[in-house]
């Protein structure tokens, strides 16, 4: 349980995941958004779930793909970026959007709570967030239940040696990093979503893209580690000591992200 809690705190704190993305998005060769949703094409119209919408990282692309007749239903369990993501959406788009404070082991309660009945969606889609569910298999079922006749559920995360670059320099330095984080950054993906894909639908569909992660700066790399999940306030001094040495030799510092997106066409009629 206490790896858990320590699992999820900063992942649910608004200002570390946006600390997070900001220095991902400061440095990342490809435009991670923009590549999701070249893949991903919810149609005007669409009506579409988003589990863990974080700060609307995601959630402004596809209000602006389903446009006016559409609808974004939007989950997270942080009310704090809930909150920053109505701040960024216009008074002019705001009624398409639902936002609901639940945890995604709740979703059927949440989704009836909010006066929504069953298949409800034309896509299901959730980035980088499916890990932190005690029960990711039993979400995935209870999604499907909310799908529409031909509906899509999208499934964005990490997998393989992704992080592997940071991991090492941290690791160097006595950095522990959690099972948790490991498992959700290297191998969630293909132990839980990909077997139950492959077993429930009869269309899934694959991509994967290697992201570099150019830091210039040494403060980047800390910021990012210090606002995530693996961060060890004991070790603080010996990871800046590390990355100095680091630029003392080299204009910068590469990180990868290894992204894998499933998604799966159901086919009922």
């Amino acid at each position: 349980m206490s790896d858990n809690r320590a699992f999820n705190s900063p992942a649910q704190d608004a200002k570390c995941l946006n600390e997070r993305i900001a220095e991902n998005v400061a440095g990342q060769e490809l435009d991670l958004v923009g590549w999701i949703f070249e893949r991903v094409t919810p149609t005007n119209g669409s009506q579409v779930l988003e589990l863990c919408c974080g700060t609307g990282a995601q959630t402004t692309r596809l209000l602006d793909m389903v446009a006016d007749q559409g609808r974004v239903v939007a989950l997270d369990i942080s009310r704090e970026a809930l909150s920053i993501l109505t701040s960024k959406v216009g008074d002019r788009v705001r009624p398409r959007l639902t936002l609901i404070e639940a945890n995604m082991d709740n979703l059927n309660e949440a989704l009836k709570r909010a006066n929504l009945h069953p298949p409800a969606f034309d896509m299901i889609f959730c980035a980088y967030g499916l890990y932190y569910s005690s029960n990711p298999q039993e979400v995935l079922k209870t999604a499907r239940c909310w799908l529409r006749p031909n509906g899509t559920i999208v499934i964005i995360g990490a997998f393989g040696p992704n992080n592997q670059p940071l991991f090492e320099l941290l690791e160097e330095c006595g950095v522990d990093i959690p099972p948790k984080v490991i498992e959700s950054s290297r191998s969630f993906i293909f132990d839980q979503v990909l077997p139950w894909a492959t077993t429930s639908f009869e269309r899934v569909l694959v991509n994967t893209v290697v992201n570099r992660v150019v830091w210039k700066l040494p403060n980047q790399i800390l910021n990012y580690w210090i606002h995530s999940t693996f961060f060890v306030p004991e070790r603080l001094a010996a990871v800046e000591h590390r990355i100095t040495e680091h630029f003392s030799s080299h204009p910068f510092f590469v990180n990868e992200k290894w992204i894998m997106m499933v998604e799966m066409t159901d086919a009922r009629i």
